[in-house]
């Protein structure tokens, strides 16, 4: 059975948005001289900037669409972009790339489970082996990192708890942002993705004109920079960070959650772990141990399974099916109102309601129910 052209789309999306996340893990790498501060605030003003001409060119309805919705976009930009990605960064130079972005590896894992579990599209046992096949990889994966000797491995140990406790962080404020903003997108499926993307880009401007540049220019962190790398080095890593991994990632992201359940689109976050890992062996001219290819290979084979398992009857999916016949005229049978996102529990007509609309109508046969938009409604 051929898969549905929505889900295709999402799929390619999400593929799409893990492999642009990856250069998220190289690029503090080539800056090593740079505080996370500074990083991030670079990052966030070139994808704020971007935004804010973006909208400049959509008129006024883009504009309309930010003062309706500043508020999530506001905590969008914190948890998913600003805050999320200091505590990467700060990750990245406490503990290395590597091992942060093996404790980033789980986001996967826990976005999947709960969001199955806030709006399940797919029964546990079939969940469960492209979830531990997941974990397997990033364990074996996170194994070998441990045994392997790094320059993080001689750090205080007050420092790597500092990593550890970052990284941490960063997997909670993002799991909440990809569960709220699917939920966000899959209430609102007018909003265009890449639209949003530029709402959130504007508010992670406010973001860090308010918190990130101060900081960054008065120098006051826990964590200066050692050396100063070259300045254009500075603006070209940056750049791609704002322009390429937040807007274009947060667009293919917006598209792959409006079209996929958040179990489906979790697993595949896997795909930025496993780019991160190459992109980062890249840039050092080094293959990855023997041990850490097995575990990225579980990892894919996790993700795979899971993009084989189909709903199982009973199971809400969480995107709005393509191919769903149209429901009989609103004027017939009462349907959802279809600003609100309806789900598989939404009540059907009464029986009473379909019999009155029959006889009012008796040149016509009964019409059968209107079905449910087929898109389970998620508030954060």
């Amino acid at each position: 059975m051929s898969r549905p052209p929505r889900l295709t789309a999402g799929l390619l999306a999400g593929t799409g948005a893990g492999l642009v996340w990856g250069l998220a893990f190289l690029v503090p790498v080539l800056l090593p001289g740079w505080s996370a501060v500074a990083v991030t605030a670079g990052r966030y003003l070139a994808y704020g900037m971007l935004s804010l001409a973006l909208l400049a060119c959509q008129g006024r309805a883009a504009w309309r669409l930010a003062r309706q919705h500043w508020r999530a976009a506001l905590a969008f930009a914190v948890t998913g972009n600003a805050g999320y990605y200091l505590l990467l960064v700060i990750g990245i130079q406490k503990i290395g790339a590597p091992v942060t972005d093996t404790i980033i590896g789980s986001i996967p894992v826990v976005v999947a489970v709960a969001g199955n579990w806030r709006a399940p599209a797919l029964p546990w046992r079939r969940l469960a082996l492209p979830a531990a096949l997941s974990l397997a990889g990033l364990a074996l994966i996170s194994a070998v990192e441990f045994t392997a000797t790094h320059p993080a491995a001689a750090a205080p140990l007050g420092t790597r708890l500092i990593g550890l406790a970052a990284a941490v962080g960063a997997v909670a404020l993002w799991t909440w942002y990809a569960l709220a903003n699917a939920g966000f997108l899959a209430d609102r499926p007018a909003i265009p993705a890449g639209t949003w993307s530029s709402v959130v880009g504007l508010a992670t401007l406010a973001v860090t004109l308010g918190t990130l540049l101060p900081i960054a220019l008065l120098g006051r962190t826990s964590w200066p920079a050692v050396s100063r790398p070259d300045a254009a080095m500075f603006l070209a890593g940056t750049a791609l960070l704002g322009v390429a991994v937040s807007w274009g990632g947060t667009w293919l992201w917006n598209t792959a959650s409006a079209r996929l359940p958040a179990t489906t689109a979790g697993l595949l976050i896997n795909v930025e772990t496993v780019s991160g890992y190459g992109y980062v062996y890249l840039a050092r001219h080094q293959w990855p141990p023997l041990g850490q290819l097995l575990g990225f290979a579980l990892i894919l084979a996790g993700v795979g399974l899971a993009l084989t398992r189909r709903h199982a009857p009973g199971h809400p999916r969480q995107h709005r099916p393509p191919d769903q016949k149209p429901g009989p005229p609103n004027d017939l049978i009462p349907v959802p109102h279809r600003d609100c996102a309806a789900g598989p529990n939404t009540p059907r007509p009464a029986r009473a309601t379909r019999e009155r609309a029959a006889a009012g109508l008796a040149a016509q046969a009964p019409a059968s129910p209107a079905k449910g938009s087929g898109k389970a409604a998620r508030h954060a």
